[in-house]
């Protein structure tokens, strides 16, 4: 009998249980025409849409409704902005393009004739307004007309403007074009050279009579060739570096020139040794960090995160590697040295370098007769340093009151500049605005420069040399040299057509080397014509009146070591002279220049060190009063007055700031003595008058 399997027990064909989803999916969107609320995400609509009052969905470049109807579709507004921020932007454009507008006016009612018609024609071709404001803002100084004015005319004297009235009788430079075209003065106090002379000179010097110095730009071909970087460790920005030299040249070469820059800038490019070398290049680079006027800490010499001390450094240990070996560019660089020394406020260890500088030429023979036996190029190369060497001797005796160590010239005369320019390396620069280069005339400098050397070399060993001394008889034979260089000077060198910085300071130094002469002997009972006294009177209205025509028409901003000697000569007598019994028209002409030599020793202290302990102690030698004026004058800020309550680095100078009469006054007189005694007066209390 067969087993029954229960009826419970029969399968069943059960639906299959599958496991729930986790989350239910969501149904594809379905398209929809775009409504109030999708229209409201379009930050702007076109232009065409919006003039039809129409849905515009906002794609660019082109909306759909503009493709569909074949027309140009416009925006107004940038993309992701609103229409009332791109109303607002276009707003300010337009307020922007009014104000360029009418800077542009007031730039051609104020620019000469010739540079009003080239910015005129740039208008006339199309140029954008904006781009041509923008063309002479980013230019150099002089363009920037609409924020300073002193480019196009002159600068404004501090404290009066007008010249002093002694100062107009009997004076050969306020007849000069320098005075005739900066000077604003009323016509009763200029003096007024004939029409067609001035007219002329203008023409022929119109720069150089009615822009800065510092506004143009060095232009040689040779240095754009150049590149630094291949003989210094310590920068690679070859571009930064070429600028820093051609400030350097236009600035300081003008005075210093150690060596011909011609050689040295081919040299350079061609990776030649003759006149060129990794010990040269880093020198003029440390120098020339002082001149450039974008770094603002180029005075502080001992900051070792500035690019002067690396290049300083570099120079440094490489001279110690090489001061043994005598070559030409070691000589150079010994003289650079010691000029950088000096700027710092520390010849006492810059004389080392002279020195050894000497030291070298005399095993080079560069004095003993002439060169020969060597290229014309080297020969060339060894007799410009020999006089450059042989100059800058003479300057540091006189500047320091000792004999110089080399007592007579190179044998080999300089040749003539006008018959043979291009031995001397014109200096050619272009003034902002205009086409064609402007000389310097470097070479008649140069040659004039140390022709008077010359005989400022004889008058140290007269009045320094142990045991002699400068009799009224030597005294007259000195000037009678001395007029007869100042009357054989090049065209562009003399008292009516001096205009530039390095032209200006060489007739400084001539009329600082008449009072040298001469203010010793003002006790010496004579009875000729002009009497020491005359003469002393007439080299100070002269000297103060060059610096006068120097700032006017160039300023004291940009950097020059060489014009601190003049500023604190004349500052000393302005100082000596200032007394309570003077009277009050002669009060204020001493004021007025004394004024004007604080700013400028001011304004020079941005650039190097010694400037910075001439003004402190120019401004501790005044009295209250005077120094109360000053300081209304600079609106000194109160960091100003904190940096003035700092401790200077040590000064280190046995430069006698003044001429002496007697050698027991030269202790009073020493630099690092009077910044001793005098650097910290009248810094708050002081300045009040009284």
């Amino acid at each position: 009998m067969s087993e029954q399997v229960p009826a419970s027990d029969t399968p069943r064909h059960l639906r299959p249980l599958l496991p729930a989803p986790t989350r239910r999916p969501q149904p594809p969107p379905r398209p929809s025409k775009p409504g109030r609320g999708s229209q409201a995400q379009v930050p702007a609509a076109c232009d065409a849409c919006r003039k039809q009052k129409c849905k515009c969905f906002g794609e660019r470049p082109a909306c759909r409704r503009c493709v569909q109807r074949r027309i140009r579709c416009r925006y107004a507004a940038a993309p992701g902005e609103t229409s009332s921020q791109a109303l607002r932007r276009n707003y300010d454009d337009l307020r922007n393009r009014a104000t360029a507008h009418e800077e542009i006016v007031e730039l051609l009612k104020s620019l000469p004739d010739q540079e009003a018609h080239h910015v005129l024609q740039k208008i006339r071709a199309g140029t954008d307004i904006t781009s041509i404001l923008s063309h002479i803002k980013a230019g150099d100084l002089l363009l920037q007309m609409s924020v300073l004015p002193e480019t196009r005319f002159r600068y404004k004297f501090p404290y009066r403007s007008d010249m002093p009235e002694d100062y107009i009788p009997n004076n050969p430079y306020l007849d000069s074009f320098i005075y005739d075209v900066a000077s604003l003065y009323p016509v009763d106090q200029s003096p007024s050279p004939s029409n067609s002379s001035s007219v002329s000179a203008v023409d022929e010097y119109h720069s150089l009579y009615q822009k800065p110095f510092h506004a143009a730009h060095v232009v040689d071909a040779r240095l754009s060739e150049a590149k630094p970087s291949l003989w210094t460790a310590v920068c690679d920005d070859d571009v930064l570096m070429r600028e820093l030299i051609g400030v350097w040249l236009r600035c300081e070469y003008q005075f210093t020139a150690a060596f011909q820059k011609d050689l040295f800038l081919e040299d350079m490019a061609a990776k030649r040794e003759d006149f060129c070398s990794s010990l040269l290049v880093n020198m003029i680079l440390a120098y020339s960090c002082v001149c450039w006027p974008q770094f603002s800490n180029r005075a502080e010499y001992w900051n070792p995160n500035t690019l002067q001390y690396r290049f300083l450094a570099e120079a440094k240990r490489l001279w110690e590697l090489e001061c043994s070996e005598p070559r030409i560019t070691t000589i150079q660089t010994g003289m650079l040295l010691n000029v950088f020394y000096n700027l710092c406020g520390l010849d006492e260890i810059g004389q080392a370098y002279r020195i050894h500088a000497i030291s070298l030429a005399h095993e080079l023979r560069l004095f003993d007769g002439r060169i020969l036996g060597q290229s014309s190029r080297i020969r060339h190369g060894r007799l410009f340093t020999a006089w450059s060497l042989y100059s800058w001797e003479a300057l540091v005796g006189f500047s320091f009151m000792f004999p110089p160590l080399l007592r007579e010239p190179p044998h080999e005369p300089l040749p003539d500049p006008s018959e043979d320019e291009q031995w001397y390396g014109e200096i050619w620069v272009r003034y902002p605005l205009n086409q064609t280069l402007s000389p310097s005339y470097f070479g008649q400098v140069f040659r004039a420069k140390c022709q008077f050397r010359i005989i400022m070399n004889e008058f140290c060993h007269l009045a320094y040399s142990k045991g002699s001394n400068v009799t009224l008889s030597k005294a007259n034979k000195l000037l009678s040299r001395l007029r007869g260089w100042y009357n054989d000077l090049p065209h562009p060198l003399r008292a009516k057509t001096i205009v530039l910085p390095n032209h200006l300071q060489l007739h400084m130094y001539y009329q600082n080397l008449i009072l040298a002469l001469y203010e010793p002997l003002l006790d010496v009972k004579t009875v000729q014509e002009p009497s020491p006294h005359q003469i002393v009177a007439e080299a100070t209205k002269h000297i103060q009146t060059l610096v006068r025509l120097y700032y006017l028409r160039h300023g004291f901003e940009s950097m020059d070591l060489f014009i601190v000697i003049p500023l604190v000569l004349a500052g000393f007598k302005c100082i000596e002279a200032i007394g309570e019994e003077t009277p009050v028209p002669k009060l204020e002409a001493l004021r007025s220049t004394l004024m004007l030599i604080a700013t400028g020793l001011y304004s020079q202290r941005r650039n190097h060190h010694l400037a910075q302990a001439l003004f402190r102690v120019i401004r501790g030698r005044m009295r209250p009063h005077e120094a109360a004026i000053l300081r209304g004058i600079l609106n000194l800020e109160k960091t100003d007055a904190e940096e003035d309550k700092a401790p200077m680095q040590t000064v280190r100078s046995h430069w006698p700031v003044k001429v002496v009469k007697k050698e027991e006054e030269l202790d009073s007189v020493i630099l690092a003595n009077l910044v001793e005694n005098y650097a910290h007066m009248n810094v708050e209390d002081d300045f009040a008058a009284p």
